[in-house]
């Protein structure tokens, strides 16, 4: 099966929520707009607004510079321009010196308000600083400077009353109001390997204006964080950005009508917690209604839904009327060489996971408005630089079809390097010896190396917590059982951690394979938990191939997700679902809090068979009537599971596992992997080959395919899913 051969999944975007809160047992609830948006006088209109170069301290004394509130305007525009639409001219942004106080409160006048009509769409973002004052929340222009009692009347913030007034009088309520950007200070301005978007408060403030009596906000509301929650910003391979920003314009790259609001943002906040500041007292549940800016979490986080209420609430909250071409998309051109072979890229529609160790050589597919494959264009990625990459359009294979800007790419091969590396931040706390002695020491570990913590992207941290060196994530959460005795050297320390390190990057592999919204597998995984005492089945998550054809499209299940939190003694199960006529391949992976990673044991046949689905059937796993029990344990926190599929067997995971399989105490239930750096590597592998196998005798793919092969890992992406999903365990 070659590449020309591929098809693609048409999907559709069409509409804009507005949101209203229900007081019955749902909470809440989103309505769509029953008019359409292709009204021929409507326009789209949009003011986005980042500011990095605030009058901050480098010494970190109430705050610092940020990084990325830029490139979350980039970010934006490129998503607005090219994927839904938006004429240049009417995309207006303020950034750094620019977007001060008047100058923002001007350009929402002139270019929103005075010119926008009824059946317009408006989307306004703003990224930066934040802080509290009094009881009230701000925003903060790049000439609000720092709080001082004796010149109180002199603050520039922008409270979230009169942002709110402000938008009020844009005449429409289809609008989009985004905000990245902290409230709470929590006396530091950098945690980990991120700086904070908040600023240090004042608890007795009053503004001049009260603004007590606005109606309610128009049209939606997506926000970073709410009440006590931590906004990043964050550094990735390469590049500096919100890390909601980028999630969230990761997600509108690739949604579809039947996506809902929920399913997006908990995406959202899962990727969050997975990559940024965890928030240890806040369920993913009640992160979604804070980013939805509904404030009563309490009220939220104690609803009880029953089935029925929870597919009405799943089902209404969608995207039916927010004007967009019908097809998702990885990357678009943003720029053509003269004879149309170069072009520019951006990337930002992969998960930043992905991303971040995305190699030269991967291979695009240009594909048409109406999401009919274009065999004519298919672009390779030359280089990258942070989201933007140059591609070169392969072979002879502009005869019928011209490289255009804004043309949407579908990623067709996942290029990985065969030497990915795991990073680890280097507390800044430490003395210069300390910091001397962990470099020298990592640098002794294969496929390691140290990092200046909040300088370079990292994927742990190395620190110290009460007198004894420890590991803990980006976000500054400790990993559990990683730290040793008090008097211990660095060098010994470093030493002992290596099977953390080694699981950790394991875990990074592995999640290099994540491609739902790319995969053509005609799969489907639904992930069950049997709760209380009772044992009432409810879904964690349901997720198919966005790109397949064969998945039933009108079934509720479809990428839908939960975020509800699991207790220990829970039981967990997995269907499989094979839509295809060939038979498929499973490995479960899940990573703990602890960073080990686990499997299920398939060794019992034939309840599992070896992880096999049969063609048109269904594989639970592990067997309803099978002795092994698949039991949520200790330790508390954020468990990620990554699920694979393939459509050819996954030998050499299989050989790799032996040694864990047989050291396994009992054949029930999550055993640990032995090797872990092993059995991820061996995935890779597995994937590798099967893509060598397909292309191997395809001559159009030019000779910088071939040559490209010896360098790294080749993954394509109709030959596998990897689906993630993420629970709390409480």
């Amino acid at each position: 099966m070659g590449i020309a051969r591929r098809q693609f999944l048409q999907a559709g975007l069409t509409g804009l929520l507005s949101l209203s809160l229900l007081r019955d047992r749902v909470v809440y609830a989103a309505e769509t707009y029953a008019s359409k948006l292709s009204v021929a006088t409507q326009r789209k209109r949009a003011l986005l607004i980042g500011i990095n170069q605030y009058d901050a301290k480098e010494d970190g004394l109430g705050w610092l510079p940020l990084r990325g509130c830029v490139n979350d305007v980039q970010l934006q525009r490129e998503l607005l321009v090219y994927r839904f639409g938006f004429a240049p001219q009417d995309v207006v942004t303020l950034t750094d010196r620019e977007a001060t106080r008047s100058n923002i409160a001007n350009a929402i006048a002139e270019h929103l308000a005075a010119q926008t009509l009824p059946e317009d769409l408006v989307v306004i973002h703003f990224s930066g600083m934040g802080s509290r004052l009094g009881k009230y929340n701000t925003l903060l222009p790049v000439d609000a400077g720092l709080p001082e009692a004796a010149n109180i009347k002199a603050l520039m913030d922008i409270t979230e009353q009169e942002w709110q007034v402000w938008l009020q009088s844009i005449g429409t309520d289809r609008l989009i109001n985004v905000i990245d950007a902290g409230f709470h200070y929590p006396n530091m301005s950098a945690i980990g390997n991120f700086r904070l978007r908040s600023r240090q408060g004042l608890r007795n403030w009053q503004p001049d204006n009260l603004w007590e009596s606005i109606s309610a906000p128009k049209g939606i509301t997506f926000k970073a964080v709410t009440e006590d929650m931590l906004c990043a910003d964050a550094q990735w391979s390469g590049f500096s950005s919100g890390a909601f920003t980028y999630a969230l314009v990761q997600q509108m790259w690739q949604i579809s009508p039947a996506t809902t609001i929920y399913t997006v943002m908990g995406n959202i906040a899962t990727t969050l917690e997975r990559c940024t500041l965890h928030n240890q007292n806040l369920t993913i549940e009640q992160q979604v209604n804070g980013m939805l800016g509904f404030a009563d979490l309490k009220t939220v986080s104690n609803r009880n839904l029953d089935p029925v209420l929870d597919n009405v609430f799943s089902s209404v909250t969608n995207f039916s009327n927010f004007a967009a071409p019908s097809i998702g998309g990885d990357a678009v051109v943003t720029a053509i060489s003269i004879d149309s072979r170069l072009a520019d890229l951006s990337l930002s529609g992969l998960p930043i996971a992905v991303l971040s160790n995305y190699a030269a050589g991967g291979i695009f597919k240009v594909v048409a408005t109406d999401g009919q494959d274009d065999d004519n264009l298919w672009l390779q990625l030359r280089s990258r630089n942070g989201f933007t990459g140059k591609a070169e359009v392969i072979g002879d294979r502009l005869g019928k079809a011209e490289l255009r800007t804004g043309m949407i790419l579908q990623e067709a091969i996942r290029s990985v390097s065969r030497n990915v590396k795991l990073a680890i931040a280097i507390d800044s706390g430490f003395s210069k010896i300390e910091r001397i002695d962990a470099t020298s020491a990592l640098s002794t570990l294969p496929n390691m190396f140290g990092v200046n913590a909040n300088e370079q992207c990292a994927d742990c941290l190395f620190g110290a917590q009460s007198a004894s060196y420890g590991l803990f994530s980006v976000g500054h959460t400790p990993i559990l059982g990683s730290f040793g005795s008090v008097g211990e050297s660095v060098g010994v320390a470093i030493k002992r951690l290596q099977p953390f390190l080694e699981s950790l990057l394991a875990a990074k592999l592995i999640r290099l394979t994540e491609n739902q919204a790319t995969s053509h597998l005609d799969v489907r995984a639904t992930l069950k938990a049997n709760i209380g005492v009772d044992h009432r089945s409810v879904i964690v998550g349901s997720k198919s191939a966005a790109r397949s054809l064969l998945v039933p499209t009108n079934s509720q299940l479809n990428n839908m997700i939960r975020t509800r939190p699991i207790s220990i003694g829970d039981r967990l199960e997995c269907q499989i679902e094979n839509f295809s006529d060939r038979p498929l391949y499973v490995r479960i992976f899940c990573f703990d809090t602890r960073s080990k990673l686990l499997t299920p044991n398939f060794i019992t046949t034939p309840y599992a068979n070896d992880g096999i689905v049969a063609p048109s059937e269904i594989l639970t796993i592990p067997y309803p009537q099978s002795p092994i029990n698949w039991s949520v344990s200790a330790p508390k926190g954020l468990v990620d599971i990554q699920v694979v599929v393939s459509r050819l067997p996954l030998l050499q995971v299989a050989k790799s596992l032996e040694p864990s399989q047989r050291q396994a105490s009992s054949i029930n239930g999550l055993i640990a992997i032995a090797n872990p750096l092993q059995v991820a590597q061996s995935l890779l592998n597995d994937l590798d080959v099967s893509t060598k196998d397909i292309f191997s005798g395809d001559s159009s793919l030019g000779s910088n395919f071939t040559n490209a092969i010896s360098n790294n890992l080749w993954l394509d992406v109709e030959q596998w899913a990897t689906f993630n999903f993420s629970y709390q365990v409480v």
